[in-house]
């Protein structure tokens, strides 16, 4: 007698469908749009109610969604901002800052580059080097001292008034004799940098480059990084300034309205 061979089929996994449930309820709840209650998710994604509520304890955890204390109703969460971040600045240095860093380098006939904060440093996360023989880089990964270059002034300048005192508290580390090291001073140089919508570097990190940056602004008002151009400081002379600082406060405000900035927020408005 010739033995039948069996196949056993696997049960199908129980943490794959929660998982898929769990996609289930994010997409509900951005489809809707609003905050939206525990039952119409069931209603909508079609599962039990107590299901719902596990599953929504769980992505709260996470911060991928929040509840309102007072309605209950459930909304996305930042923790998913935090989860696309990486993924979304990519495609924005891509499609948005990419091109204009090598319009402003092939104008300004010097390097450009893109940075963003860090929570200690300006990083520099794009770069277009200018057409000149004589060259000055900002490469990808490179940090920036938030006190003595035009980057990291830039973006320390609209930190808090929290996070400036504890960067001030921590030391301004000399690099030459032109950098600040009096917080007070420091203090002074951001105010100025915020007021009028670009900062300036006169050699202060590294003696022979200059450079000047101008914050970018995203659809929410808030800084998400800056435009740089970097110079040799024997072409950094105050007669080229006008002209730079034209140049990247252009390139600016044709990121951040790339980005959804709107006039009214920020020192684009």
């Amino acid at each position: 007698m010739v033995k039948k061979e069996t196949r056993t089929v696997p049960a199908r996994s129980s943490s794959v469908a929660a998982v898929k449930h769990a996609i289930g309820v994010l997409r509900c709840i951005s489809e809707v749009g609003e905050p939206i209650g525990v039952n119409e998710i069931a209603r909508r994604v079609g599962l039990h109610k107590s299901s719902i509520s596990r599953l929504v304890a769980t992505l709260a955890e996470e911060r991928f969604v929040e509840r309102d204390p007072l309605t209950e109703r459930i909304k996305l969460g930042t923790g998913l901002v935090a989860l696309a971040a990486p993924v979304l600045l990519e495609l924005e240095i891509k499609s948005v800052v990419r091109p204009a860093l090598e319009a402003l380098a092939n104008a300004a006939l010097e390097t450009a580059s893109y940075s963003v904060w860090d929570g200690a440093d300006a990083v520099c996360v794009e770069q277009a080097v200018g057409p000149r023989t004589v060259r000055t880089f900002s490469e990808p990964g490179r940090r920036d001292p938030g006190h003595c270059t035009a980057a990291g002034k830039m973006l320390l300048a609209h930190q808090s008034a929290k996070s400036i005192d504890a960067y001030c508290a921590a030391g301004l580390k000399r690099f030459n004799d032109k950098t600040i090291t009096d917080p007070e001073v420091l203090r002074c140089e951001l105010d100025l940098a915020r007021e009028r919508g670009y900062a300036v570097n006169w050699g202060e990190l590294d003696g022979d480059v200059g450079a000047l940056s101008a914050a970018v602004w995203d659809r929410r008002g808030h800084v998400a990084g800056t435009v740089t151009l970097t110079v040799p400081i024997y072409r950094f002379g105050t007669d080229r300034h006008d002209e730079l600082i034209a140049l990247i406060l252009g390139a600016a405000r044709e990121i951040s309205q790339n980005l959804g900035h709107r006039v009214g927020g920020g020192t684009l408005a």
